[in-house]
């Protein structure tokens, strides 16, 4: 059996096991200008949005159509630190994304889902290493080059 066939078992498994509610609420709607218009303000991290091209119009959606507490990531697009802990952030952001955009959450009320909550116990000062230490500032003509040759699709709340 194909990894993606399990992978793809699991998450048909998890989906329809999955409270649903017709009742649901949705939010009313998802403030962009808080979440500086769904675009980073850290250059590293839209370089990162940039060449992974992550849906963010999915990831949105499920904020609003799915009642998922995306508060959490504000600051991920606001702040301008280049930490593990925001790139951990950003992960869990892509796979909300691509689960968005596969609509395998459709109809799944995700109010109590709980993200960001990774407990780093003692180690918990590894997550303000700063990542962008790491960046050659040789490379920084060449993420601005990629950043802005890339169209980044503006979200839209409907």
């Amino acid at each position: 059996m194909k990894a993606s066939t399990i992978l793809a078992s699991t998450l048909a498994a998890v989906a329809a096991a999955a409270p649903t509610s017709a009742a649901a609420e949705k939010r009313a709607s998802v403030n962009v200008a808080e979440f500086n218009n769904f675009s980073f303000n850290n250059q590293d991290l839209q370089y990162l949005l940039a060449i992974n091209s992550l849906d963010l119009q999915a990831f949105a959606e499920l904020g609003v159509a799915n009642n998922l507490d995306i508060s959490g990531f504000q600051q991920l697009f606001v702040g301008n630190s280049f930490s593990l802990s925001d790139i951990l952030q950003l992960q869990q952001l892509a796979l909300l994304s691509q689960l968005g955009s596969l609509g395998v959450l459709g109809g799944v009320d995700l109010g109590s889902l709980q993200v960001n909550v990774v407990n780093l116990g003692l180690i918990s000062n590894i997550a303000g290493f700063n990542v962008g230490d790491l960046v050659d500032q040789s490379q920084v003509p060449q993420i601005q080059a990629v950043i802005q040759q890339t169209e980044i699709d503006a979200v839209v709340i409907n």
